[in-house]
């Protein structure tokens, strides 16, 4: 079999472990843009400008712009004023968008686990290696 076909069959394997899990956590609710947003902003080390924010997600200013208004209307980020410039605005997670974002680490570790049960040890470390490798 392919690569293109194996990683098709991982995404639609992914798909159904989300389809299974969406229906105990709100967050699943989001759309992929609205979640790959707090997931830049989560793997932050501090809170984001927007400017920033737009870098990372490769999108206008305005486009961030917008995103960010409507993840603050769900309650799952928050604005607070740049000490270095009183024009700018850092935007962080908050409370309840962390604590969902944790309990999603568990789709992942689902993952990881019914994968490896047709792996042996060896082979799941060395697919760990390769998929590393491949996603620099």
């Amino acid at each position: 079999m392919s690569l293109d076909v194996n990683l098709e069959k991982l995404e639609r394997f992914s798909a159904k472990v989300w389809r299974q899990y969406s229906k105990e956590d709100p967050i699943a609710q989001l759309s992929f843009n609205e979640y790959d947003y707090l997931k830049v902003l989560q793997g932050g080390s501090e809170p984001m400008r927007l400017t920033d924010l737009a870098t990372q997600m490769e999108v206008t200013k305005p486009s961030a712009s917008a995103m960010i208004k409507r993840l603050e209307r769900k309650g799952l980020v928050c604005r607070q004023r740049c000490s270095e410039d009183a024009r700018a605005h850092r935007f962080s997670l908050t409370d309840a968008a962390l604590l969902s974002l944790q309990s999603e680490a568990k789709v992942y570790q689902r993952l990881a686990t019914q994968i490896s049960r047709h792996l042996s040890d060896e082979e799941a470390v060395f697919l760990d290696v390769l998929l590393s490798k491949a996603l620099r």
